[in-house]
């Protein structure tokens, strides 16, 4: 009930965690949906576009049973940053810079995860007011 912001992190290798776990998980954020941030972490780590999509498909396939909701809430989809001071090219050969062009994607939503958590405590004096 204190947080003003709740994350709720998933790993590529793991998004298909027990019905039941999120079930209970869930039931004890009731009420509190508006404060609930889900992401699918280190999705660079896929190496093909069909791995993300069949991760990202159970993630939401797991969520939509325990989440009793018409539509699921956003997913964020994010990595960590590539150090760009690190060598210019990474074990695969590719360029640092051109794989960090690739990954825009990830680091908006990264970016949208640190606004949502930073416009948090706004949040909360809001609802003080206005309950």
């Amino acid at each position: 009930e204190r947080a003003d912001v709740v994350l709720l992190f998933f790993d590529p290798d793991k998004p298909g965690t027990t019905g039941e776990t999120l079930s209970i998980l869930l039931k004890s954020l009731s009420g509190m949906d508006h404060k609930l941030l889900i992401v699918l972490n280190k999705a660079d780590q896929f190496e093909k576009i069909h791995d993300f999509a069949r991760a990202y498909g159970s993630l939401c396939w797991n969520l939509s049973k325990v989440i009793p909701r018409k539509d699921l809430p956003r997913i964020y989809t994010m990595c960590l940053p590539v150090e760009e001071s690190s060598s210019n090219n990474n074990a695969g050969g590719v360029n640092v810079r051109e794989l960090s062009m690739g990954l825009e994607d990830l680091y908006q939503s990264r970016r949208d995860v640190v606004e949502e958590m930073m416009k948090a405590p706004l949040r909360r004096l809001d609802n003080a007011i206005s309950h």
